[in-house]
C-alpha cells in the first residue's frame, strides 16, 4: 500500500513543463498548465496526432540567443492531422513564435498572443488548414509568413480596430479570408502586401465554418473602416459584396488611406414577413446550446458532490443512528452560476462494520444566465452503503451511492437581428451511480489516516424534449438531449488529527472520462437550421480536490466546514463548494 502512496504522490506531482524541452514530440491530446522555456532550439514539438491545448495565462517561449534558431512551438513535417489551440502566450524574441515546417498539417486557434519579436509570430512553410485568431498574432517582419508553397486555406480573423495592429500576412494571401465582427469597433482587419486570390467572406455567412469558442459575426449597418489594407486593387479578391442576415455588405475604397478597403453594410428590410432569418435563429440556438451547458454542469456538480465527498453520516452512538444538517453553496464559472441549498444526512449502524443511510439536498436560491432557470421539481436525494472491514473503519471500505434529482428548466432564446425571442418550459433529470473502494491505514503514530480509493461512477442527464409558446410566427421545436458518461476516479483522502477535538481532513484525486456521449442539440421550426454541437472540446480527464476541518464538542457531535473544487467535462469549466454541516450521533 505504501508503494501506491508512493506512485499517487508521483503522478500528482509531476510537472506540466517538462513537455517543453526540446526532446519530446507530441503525438495525442494534452494541455499545458504550466509556463516553460523551450531552450535554445525549439520548444513543444507537435507531429501527427497531437491536440495540444495552452491554457490561459501559461507561457510557452524561447530564450535562444541571437543568431540561434529559437521556435516557441514547432509542427513537424511528418505531421498530418495536428491541432492547436492557445488561450496562453507562445513568445520568442529570436526568430518565430510557431513554425509550420515544410510539409507539416496543422490547425490552429488562437485566442491568446503569439508573437516572433524579430521576424514573424507564425512562419507557415507547408499548410495551416485552418487558422483562427480572435487573439493577436505580431513579429518584427510581420504577424504571418506564408512564402513559396505555403498556403492557408480558411482564415478567420478578428485581430485589428481595437488594437490599431491588424493582422499582417508577407507572402501568398489565404485562398478563403473570413473576417469576424463583434461590434463596430471591434472586428479584424488584414494588412497583405501578398499574391495570389483571395475569397472574402463574413465570419458565420454561409459557406463559413463556425470554430469552438467563436461566435458567429454581429453586424449592424455602417461603415467598418479599413477591413483590407495594402490591396491596391480588388482585382484577385472574390466576394467583395454580398448579403449577411438582414444586410448587404460590399467593400468600398477609403476615402482617406491609399489601398485600404472599407467594409460597409446596408440594412435591407424585406418587402414582406418572410419570418426569421435562418442566419440569425441559428446564431440565437447556438448561444442558448452554451448556455445550457452551464445548467447541464450545474447537475453535474450537484450529484458528484453528493456521492464522492461529504453526504456521509457515521457518527453513532448508543441506538445507532447518526443525523446530520447543514447549508451548501455552489459556484460555475462558465457561464457564471452560483446556488443555495440546505442539507439533511442521516445513516443507521446496522453492525459494527455495515451502516447505510441517506440524504435529502434542498435548493433554496439559483441563479443562473439570463437565459436558462432552473427550479425545484423533487430536491436531490440519495442513498448509500457502506462496509469496512474493521470497527474503527481501517482496513478496506466498499461504499456505493447513487444520488437522483428533478428540475423545471425554462428557457428564453434571446432576439438577435431577425430572429425571435422563444420561451419553453422542460425538466432536466439527474441520476447518478457509484462504487467506491478504499484502504485505510494510520501514520504518524496513528494521527494520521490516509485512505486511497478508486472508483467508478456512471451519471446520465436528460432534457425532455419541448416547443416553444407564446407570440412568436416560428416557435422552435427542440428534441430530448442526453448527456451519458461513464468516469474512473483515483485519487486519496486524509484526516490529520491536530488536538483532540480539532481534525483537519483533505483529498485529491483525478478523473478520466472511459466514455462520455452527449446528444447535439436540435431545433426544428425555421427551414434551414443545423444541429448545435453539445459537447464541443470535452475534457475527459480532470482534477479533483477538497479540503476541510472539522470540531469535536462532544464524542457524539461534530461541526464541519469542507471545501471542494472540481473541473468539468465542458471545457475551460470549474466549479467550488462550500458545505458547513452539524452532525449528531445517537
Amino acid at each position: 500500500m505504501k508503494l501506491i502512496i508512493s506512485i499517487l504522490l508521483v503522478f500528482f506531482t509531476q510537472p506540466a513543463f517538462a513537455l517543453c524541452n526540446g526532446g519530446v514530440t507530441v503525438t495525442s491530446t494534452l494541455e499545458i498548465t504550466a509556463s516553460c522555456d523551450g531552450g535554445n532550439v525549439k520548444g513543444l514539438t507537435l507531429d501527427t496526432g497531437a491536440d495540444v491545448t495552452i491554457a490561459s495565462g501559461v507561457t510557452v517561449s524561447n530564450t535562444a540567443p541571437f543568431g540561434v534558431n529559437g521556435r516557441s512551438v514547432v509542427i513537424l513535417e511528418t505531421s498530418t492531422s495536428a491541432r492547436l489551440v492557445n488561450y496562453g502566450s507562445i513568445y520568442t524574441h529570436n526568430q518565430w513564435g510557431l513554425w509550420n515546417k515544410p510539409g507539416g498539417n496543422v490547425d490552429v486557434v488562437n485566442f491568446g498572443q503569439i508573437t516572433g519579436v524579430v521576424r514573424y509570430g507564425i512562419s507557415n512553410q507547408s499548410t495551416i488548414t485552418s487558422l483562427t485568431n480572435v487573439g493577436s498574432i505580431t513579429g518584427g517582419f510581420g504577424s504571418i509568413g506564408n512564402a513559396g508553397s505555403a498556403s492557408i486555406p480558411v482564415f478567420n480573423n478578428l485581430q485589428g480596430s481595437l488594437t490599431s495592429r491588424p493582422v499582417t500576412i508577407v507572402g501568398n494571401l489565404p485562398n478563403s479570408y473570413n473576417i469576424i465582427i463583434n461590434s463596430p469597433t471591434n472586428y479584424g482587419q488584414l494588412s497583405a502586401p501578398g499574391t495570389g486570390n483571395m475569397a472574402f467572406n463574413i465570419y458565420g455567412n454561409t459557406g463559413t465554418t463556425l470554430v469552438s469558442g467563436v461566435a458567429a459575426s454581429v453586424v449592424s449597418e455602417g461603415r467598418y473602416l479599413s477591413v483590407l489594407q495594402n490591396f491596391t486593387t480588388l482585382t484577385d479578391v472574390s466576394g467583395t459584396t454580398g448579403s449577411y442576415g438582414s444586410y448587404n455588405y460590399s467593400l468600398v475604397a477609403n476615402d482617406s488611406i491609399l489601398n485600404a478597403w472599407d467594409l460597409l453594410f446596408e440594412f435591407v428590410a424585406p418587402p414582406v414577413f418572410v419570418g426569421p432569418s435562418v442566419i440569425d435563429t441559428q446564431v440565437s440556438v447556438q448561444s442558448l446550446a452554451s448556455d445550457l451547458r452551464g445548467g447541464f454542469s450545474q447537475q453535474l456538480i450537484a450529484t458528484n458532490f453528493a456521492n464522492m465527498n461529504t453526504y456521509d453520516c457515521d457518527l453513532f452512538d448508543t441506538r445507532g443512528f447518526c443525523v446530520s444538517v447543514g447549508g451548501q453553496q455552489t459556484y460555475v464559472d462558465n457561464p457564471s452560476t452560483h446556488e443555495t441549498s440546505a442539507v439533511i444526512v442521516a445513516g443507521y449502524k446496522a453492525t459494527p462494520t455495515l451502516r447505510f443511510g441517506g440524504f435529502l439536498n434542498h435548493n433554496l436560491n439559483t441563479n443562473t444566465v439570463a437565459s436558462v432557470d432552473i427550479s425545484n421539481a423533487n430536491p436531490l436525494m440519495g442513498i448509500f452503503i457502506v462496509w469496512n472491514q474493521n470497527p474503527d473503519h481501517l482496513g478496506y471500505q466498499f461504499k456505493i451511492a447513487n444520488a437522483y434529482q428533478d428540475k423545471n428548466l425554462t428557457t428564453t432564446r434571446e432576439i438577435l437581428n431577425s430572429s425571435e425571442a422563444g420561451v419553453g418550459d422542460t425538466s432536466i433529470n439527474t441520476q447518478s451511480y457509484v462504487g467506491e473502494l478504499s484502504y485505510s491505514f494510520t501514520v504518524n503514530q496513528a494521527r494520521t489516516i490516509v485512505r486511497p480509493y478508486a472508483a467508478l461512477r456512471y451519471t446520465k442527464i436528460k432534457q425532455d424534449g419541448y416547443t416553444e409558446e407564446g407570440a412568436i410566427s416560428s416557435p422552435l421545436t427542440y428534441a430530448a438531449l442526453e448527456d451519458r458518461s461513464t468516469v474512473a476516479l483515483v485519487g486519496m483522502k486524509l484526516n490529520q488529527k491536530l488536538t483532540e477535538k480539532v481534525n483537519l481532513t483533505g483529498s485529491v484525486g483525478i478523473e478520466h472520462d472511459l466514455s462520455h456521449s452527449v446528444d447535439d442539440l436540435t431545433a426544428t421550426g425555421v427551414s434551414g437550421l443545423t444541429s448545435e454541437n453539445f459537447n464541443d472540446e470535452l475534457n475527459r480527464t480532470r482534477p479533483v480536490a477538497s479540503i476541510g476541518a472539522y470540531f469535536s464538542p462532544a464524542k457524539n457531535q461534530r461541526i464541519s466546514a469542507d471545501f471542494y473544487y472540481q473541473q468539468l467535462p465542458f471545457q475551460s469549466t470549474g466549479s467550488a463548494t462550500a458545505y458547513v454541516h452539524y452532525t449528531i450521533g445517537l
